[in-house]
């Protein structure tokens, strides 16, 4: 998060830099929904689900800082699997808020872990640790790939290490008596039984995640499905009574999220509707009013139209008031725009940057991301050189420096999607999001990831978001979004209909 900037004086007020310097100095802090959440833990598992920008990980960890120092003694981990956080989340996050809870003291990093899920051999990890403690080898992506004989991505291989390394256990170690896990949405099932084995007495194991976000893992973490039932019927982890629900979105503006979750369950995708929630009760749930039509079998099979629009009070971002100061400053906050070939694309955007920091932007308010494709690291170099060309300082994350490195000072980040989840930046450039329906089959992926990259890329942006790619029907849907904005109209589907449902269960 960028400090206070000053603005300059005769800086014209339709200027962007008076739309950041209005949101920097209006920060939100938690509402008293999730103040509630962060600082009550129950002995007892506990799931939220949370849209993007709700601030899942900022409750996580004051949660985390509050239960370190009521109890400094006890052993926590706090698990998430985009490793470009690991710095927000130790340093900016869970430090500061033990700081301010204990008068400036730092953390007992012994007794409060931060663990990536995976880890690697420069960092420590939740499965990699695990399995030193039990005497097994851990293994790596090139290991399952020369078990399978051919590539994988991330996310089938560390299904693949968790599943290997559940069935090698038979005596499990305790080792923790709170595991908080964030971006639950990315960690196969086995993963939770693994947290869950290795907890003492009451085993609180806390999970967060917005299933839009899957971009590796499609599981929606129900725990019947996770941890399954007794011979009895009874759920073997209940969290009936424990489950939270977020969604008042701090972060994305209304449009973007509105747009985002669209294309995620692709409302008016040319072959259906694939994947979302098919009842008006789980649609209030994600902070949406249905104002006309059913999810009926009968209107289903008529394919009559369904109307919702966003619940005012649960988008509270400061662009959307009516009185917002600086309305004229803020222009298209969602802009498109397709082209014939990628290097057209990349020289576009290179442009558009440029004019971004001659207008008042600072490098560190730019995320260039993009959907996984082909050739991807060839693209992100022309993509690179083309800003070098326009004297744009740029830092691809992960390929520059350390993999746990997301920002450079005076740099421009660009970044796979994988590294920006988790990530925020003022304006984001969505690059090659003709991917969303091109699934790449060597990757094992499905459309259903795709269209999770793509709400992922969004909802990174904090005011202005710019989607590029090569003209497919992908620009057309993303073209009627925007201008049925303020409402989502498309047919009626249901459970039937979906190649995903995200109901929420077991409440």
């Amino acid at each position: 998060m960028s400090h206070l900037r000053t603005i300059p004086e005769g800086t014209p007020l339709n200027s962007p830099i008076h739309v950041i310097h209005h949101l920097e100095s209006r920060l939100v802090s938690l509402d008293e929904q999730q103040q509630q959440v962060a600082f009550q833990y129950p002995d007892a598992p506990q799931r939220i689900r949370g849209l993007a920008g709700t601030g899942k990980t900022v409750t996580f960890a004051k949660r985390a800082a509050m239960i370190h120092k009521d109890h400094p003694d006890w052993k926590i981990a706090f698990i998430f699997f985009t490793r470009s956080l690991y710095d927000q989340i130790i340093y900016e996050r869970i430090s500061t808020y033990y700081q301010e809870l204990s008068g400036g003291q730092e953390p007992n990093w012994n007794n409060l872990n931060v663990l990536h899920a995976w880890g690697a051999k420069d960092r420590d990890g939740f499965y990699r640790n695990l399995a030193h403690k039990c005497s097994l080898k851990p293994l790596s992506v090139r290991d399952v790939e020369n078990i399978f004989g051919y590539k994988v991505s991330p996310a089938v291989a560390f299904e693949y290490i968790c599943d290997q390394l559940e069935a090698q256990i038979t005596d499990y170690p305790k080792l923790y008596d709170i595991i908080l896990i964030d971006e639950g949405q990315d960690l196969p099932p086995s993963f939770y039984r693994l947290a869950r084995n290795i907890l003492n007495e009451p085993k609180r194991l806390y999970w967060a995640y917005d299933e839009a976000q899957g971009i590796g893992s499609l599981i929606v973490p129900e725990p019947s499905v996770i941890f399954g039932r007794n011979n009895d019927g009874s759920l073997i982890v209940d969290i009936r009574g424990q489950s939270k629900n977020f969604n008042k979105c701090y972060r994305t503006p209304k449009q973007l999220l509105m747009i985002a979750h669209a294309v995620n369950m692709g409302l008016l995708r040319d072959e259906g509707v694939l994947q979302g929630v098919t009842q008006k009760a789980q649609w209030e749930n994600l902070g949406y009013t249905v104002l006309d039509g059913d999810f009926s079998d009968s209107s289903v099979k008529q394919k009559k139209l369904v109307k919702v629009e966003r619940q005012p009070e649960k988008n509270i971002h400061p662009i959307d008031n009516s009185d917002f100061p600086y309305q004229d400053a803020i222009g298209d906050i969602f802009e498109l725009q397709a082209f014939d070939n990628e290097e057209e694309e990349q020289e576009w955007i290179a442009q558009k940057v440029a004019n971004d920091l001659q207008h008042g932007l600072q490098p560190s308010d730019i995320i260039i991301t993009a959907l996984c494709g082909n050739d991807e690291k060839k693209y992100f170099q022309k993509l690179k050189q083309a800003l070098i060309n326009y004297d744009v300082h740029a830092y691809i994350a992960g390929v520059d420096d350390s993999r746990d490195i997301f920002q450079k000072d005076g740099c421009v980040t660009i970044s796979n999607i994988y590294r920006a989840k988790g990530n925020e930046a003022y304006k984001v450039y969505v690059c090659r999001v003709h991917y969303a329906i091109q699934p790449l089959s060597y990757k094992e992926e499905t459309e259903l990831h795709k269209r999770n990259e793509a709400f992922v890329a969004i909802t990174r942006a904090r005011i202005w978001c710019v989607v590029t790619g090569l003209e497919s029907p992908i620009f057309e849907e993303m073209r009627q979004y925007k201008e049925q904005f303020p409402y989502l109209i498309f047919p009626a589907f249901n459970k039937n209909s979906l190649k995903r449902v995200t109901d929420v269960l077991d409440e």
